[in-house]
């Protein structure tokens, strides 16, 4: 399978609104037919483990009213003081001031960054294990994180829409007023690969 079918099948996946199961599905199949290790994993929890660490993020550092995208990227990092040290492929969210309407790069230039920003899954700690082992590389790597967390971004945006759409603002320095922003676009990619526009929120 070359890069074009495997961009073609994310594309698919988003615009057909797949739930994190079944899309899933799809990627293993995807695995199988080429000879090519499958890591089973438990499509529930990682969801859950998603959306609590968005929903702690959002609760302890809302998006400002600026903020007009989502950035949802794929890094390879590590964090020497809380694990081994050794690189794994981690999770992390910022916003920015531009849509991708306004600018093509907007999820470059990036102004809402929570302390709180990343997030490493065991789930992916087992596919990076394959890496490791050389099992899993190129284009079939950036099928299953990236069509895993576009998954994951697509169905929690909506799960997540009232936190997403508002922000506070502060009046007199004292008193907090809640409002609602109009819109709220969302993108997922590798730091240095390509961008998957998942869709945007509104205001109703």
């Amino acid at each position: 399978m070359d890069w074009n079918e495997i961009n073609d099948l994310l594309n698919s996946q988003i615009k057909e609104n797949k739930d994190v199961s079944s899309g899933y599905e799809q990627i293993k199949k995807v695995l199988s037919d080429n000879n090519l290790p499958i890591t089973q994993i438990d499509t529930n929890r990682i969801l859950k483990r998603f959306q609590d660490w968005l929903i702690e993020v959002l609760e302890k550092e809302p998006i400002p009213e600026e903020i007009k995208s989502i950035y949802f990227g794929l890094s390879e990092l590590s964090f020497p003081d809380i694990d081994d040290g050794q690189s794994k492929t981690t999770i992390y969210i910022a916003g920015s001031k531009f849509s991708p309407d306004e600018d093509s790069d907007w999820n470059c230039d990036t102004e809402y960054l929570p302390k709180r920003r990343y997030l490493l899954l065991d789930d992916f700690e087992k596919i990076d294990n394959l890496k490791s082992e050389n099992e899993l590389s190129g284009d079939y790597e950036v099928l299953v994180f990236n069509g895993l967390l576009n998954l994951l971004v697509a169905h929690t945006m909506k799960d997540l829409k009232s936190q997403f759409l508002t922000y506070k603002i502060k009046k007199f320095g004292l008193f907090e007023s809640i409002k609602e922003r109009e819109q709220l676009y969302f993108g997922v990619g590798f730091d240095s690969g390509d961008t998957y526009l998942i869709g945007q929120l509104k205001k109703e």
